[in-house]
């Protein structure tokens, strides 16, 4: 049936239990869970019935109180979807009075939810939350277009505290099947990448330890694996790689046989690393074991995830605020028809493709 009607809006649901929020129109509905994180786990292509996203096989729920500090927190309250991670990407990060371990604290806690805009134009929801280990407030205001299969988001963190704090900030975007596949390609700017140096790690395609030019990577067979290909659905594959010297800040990933993109922009001078996390069929740990086969592209203010802070600091990728001090940053996120390798993704959101 025709959508004839002005985009759609409202905070009453609930997903799992979790209250949730839907934003709608006639191109895409979007669902945010904002007793949970603000994490958006639908982002439903109407065209092709299609959830660019890929939802978790283990049993999740909302942290019922007080986060508590292990480093296995944030995976048992992850639902998958798209989390925004503050203040620590990967992690663990300890300071005077506590510590934050994987992921930090944003994506586990509550969000108060409002409805800013609600016309025939657009309709706007905004989410915040203040952290409870950091002096941080946090807002994320997504809008929805009347006619676009665009979602248009804007974030902005506030350092309420009287000391100056590190912090990394992460768009934890994780895509799924059926838009990825081995059929799909994945488009993206960058120069070079990198993988750090595997310690204990079991199911790796790659070379720890070895930097490449994108989109080569060294192959632990001693070939190369292409980067804009994803492996069979069968594969039994774990590996985290971060591109860096990228052109610009988006990445497109196309399927030919669903005719159906996803593409996300981001500010390139904020957010300098896209981190790739691959678990395709071999994250042989709780509470994966396994079972997700997944494209975890993640624009990312410091890379890498682990030896937090010191490799970041050494490496000039950790941010700071300042007392009182406030960022902000805009995304864009839409789905696209066509089966073309992508060239552009403007900051509109527009796509451009080989003539």
């Amino acid at each position: 049936m025709e959508w004839n009607e002005s985009p759609r809006i409202s905070t009453a649901y609930a997903y799992r239990g979790v209250e949730a929020s839907l934003l709608e129109n006639r191109h895409l509905r979007v669902m945010v869970l904002q007793g949970k994180g603000g994490d958006i786990v639908e982002f439903r292509d109407k065209r092709t019935d299609v959830d660019v996203l890929w939802h978790a096989d283990h049993e999740w729920s909302s942290p019922p109180g007080p986060i508590p500090p292990t480093e296995t927190t944030w995976n048992e309250h992850y639902p998958g979807g798209w989390q925004l991670n503050l203040p620590v990407a990967g992690g663990p990060l300890s300071f005077p009075g506590g510590r934050y371990d994987h992921h930090g604290e944003s994506a586990l806690l509550p969000w108060d939810a409002t409805i800013t805009r609600e016309d025939a134009t657009a309709v706007s929801l905004e989410l915040s939350t203040t952290l409870r280990r950091y002096p941080f407030t946090v807002t994320r205001e997504l809008t929805l277009p009347a006619d676009a299969a665009s979602l248009e988001i804007a974030e902005t963190i506030t350092n309420e505290g009287a000391v100056e704090l590190e912090y990394a900030w992460q768009q934890h975007v994780a895509l799924g099947r059926p838009l990825i596949g081995p059929t799909a390609r994945l488009d993206v700017p960058a120069d070079r990448g990198y993988v750090e140096d595997y310690d204990d790690h079991a199911n790796n395609r790659l070379v720890g330890g070895e930097e490449f030019e994108w989109p080569d990577a060294p192959g632990a067979d001693g070939g190369t694996v292409d980067l804009t290909a994803f492996p069979p659905i069968d594969a039994e594959i774990h590996d985290l790689a971060y591109l860096h010297e990228l052109r610009d800040g988006w990445y497109a990933v196309t399927n030919p046989d669903l005719d159906l993109g996803f593409a996300l922009r981001w500010p390139v001078e904020c957010f300098e690393s896209l981190w790739y996390w691959q678990p395709f069929g071999g994250m042989a740990e709780s509470p994966f074991w396994g079972r997700n086969y997944t494209a975890g592209l993640e624009p990312t203010t410091a890379h890498p995830a682990h030896s937090y802070p010191e490799a970041q600091r050494e490496n000039g990728s950790i941010r700071t605020l300042e007392p009182g001090q406030t960022v902000s940053a805009s995304f864009v996120a839409k789905t696209f028809e066509g089966t073309e390798r992508i060239t552009g993704v403007s900051p509109d959101g527009s796509i451009e493709r080989n003539s």
